[in-house]
């Protein structure tokens, strides 16, 4: 397999994964319960929770190091928008970190012996989902300075390069100001769709890197 196949199939993998995941995962996780109540659940579903959780981690490494190898593929001295394309790959990269450090903080909550020595499972959840608002800004910058790279190269299509620095910044702008967000609607719905797009444009992505290594 290709790099490029490689790559684009990562792209596509991801976003489905993580339907999957949003499908079976445990409920009364949602935002509104507390931490606590979060981490009961867990607890209470913890086979499934151990397998959601191991299926969130690839889902958001296959998309966030997908977009870091398709953001590399585009450098080059003689490219335009390479520096763009560069920058977009750090971020990427950044973001799979910052997934990693997430799932180790999310797996302790099945340890008991981390447990009995005095760890605390809810603190531990909520550092967790504060690290994972980062991850989104940080990939919503990468999704922005990409769609301008793949715009200004036109090497897969620039409308859909144009698209996808659109929900890029929408990203960007909805996990930036999260104070904003709470107080203005408008705020919430930019947040919202940039989520939404999100996923769809990486499939897209996806599609067009694997036709074009076919195409090779």
């Amino acid at each position: 397999m290709g790099s490029k196949m490689l790559t684009g199939s990562m792209l596509v993998i991801g976003p489905i994964l993580a339907i999957i995941m949003i499908i079976i995962e445990p409920g009364g996780t949602t935002d509104e319960s507390s931490f606590s109540v979060q981490v009961q659940n867990l607890l209470d579903s913890s086979t499934l929770g151990g397998i959601t959780g191991v299926g969130w981690t690839w889902a958001l490494l296959s998309v966030t190091i997908g977009t870091a190898y398709l953001a590399r593929s585009m450098q080059g001295e003689q490219k335009p928008g390479s520096d763009l394309a560069g920058l977009a790959a750090v971020l990427a990269f950044l973001s799979a970190g910052i997934v990693a450090v997430t799932s180790g903080l999310n797996t302790v909550l099945y340890d008991s012996g981390w447990t009995d020595q005095g760890g605390d499972a809810a603190t531990s959840l909520a550092i967790g989902e504060a690290a994972f608002r980062g991850m989104f800004m940080f990939t919503g910058a990468a999704n922005l300075l990409l769609g301008i790279a793949i715009f200004r190269q036109k090497n897969l299509n620039h409308i859909v390069g144009i698209i996808t620095g659109l929900f890029g910044a929408l990203l960007l702008i909805g996990w930036l100001l999260p104070s904003v967000i709470h107080e203005n609607e408008v705020f919430g719905l930019i947040g919202f769709i940039g989520f939404l797009g999100w996923p769809v444009m990486t499939v897209v992505l996806g599609i067009l890197t694997i036709r074009q290594a076919r195409a090779e």
